[in-house]
């Protein structure tokens, strides 16, 4: 768990730095591995807490064109607020009218923050999974072969049906 100790703080400005191993947090998300690394700066002002967060963590991924595992730092900078109020937190749970806030109850001695970190660090998972070694390379460049098969040098006759389709402009 990631949790930051809100018992006794009076209001200011508070900086925390932890490192949690993966295993130790909730995480549904199996491409972290090793720890997780967050620096918090917490902002209390009578019953608000403004954490503002940078987490980092390693992951591993596939790679898309070639298969092969390699391993990348994801990072994210994001801020959370919170409020101590014990009547809302029983009467709305722990969301208020906006989502903007989270409620916790006002007797809560420190903040949990591994969900709000783990689902952070897998949006920033990437969508196009590249090695970095391939990032800069067309695919051709990666497997000569396609080329080889795409390019017909007559060894082969083209069917006249699909020959109108080579004319075809894609904007």
């Amino acid at each position: 768990m990631i949790k930051i100790d809100i018992s006794g703080m009076a209001d200011g400005e508070y900086e925390f730095d932890i490192s949690t191993p993966i295993g130790k947090i909730e995480c549904v998300f199996d491409e972290f591995f090793g720890n997780v690394g967050v620096k918090v700066r917490v902002i209390r002002l009578g019953t608000r807490y403004n954490l503002k967060t940078h987490a980092e963590a390693i992951a591993r991924l596939e790679c898309d064109r070639s298969l092969r595992i390699y391993e990348e730092k994801i990072a994210t900078d994001f801020e959370l607020s919170y409020r101590a109020d014990t009547k809302l937190y029983l009467e709305s749970g722990s969301h208020g009218e906006n989502d903007k806030e989270i409620i916790i109850r006002e007797d809560f001695k420190y903040i949990d923050i591994s969900q709000e970190v783990m689902e952070h660090l897998a949006l920033q998972l990437p969508m196009k999974r590249l090695a970095p070694e391939f990032r800069d390379k067309d695919i051709e460049e990666i497997f000569p072969e396609i080329r080889i098969a795409g390019n017909n040098d007559g060894a082969e006759p083209i069917d006249d049906r699909w020959s109108k389709l080579k004319d075809l402009k894609f904007n």
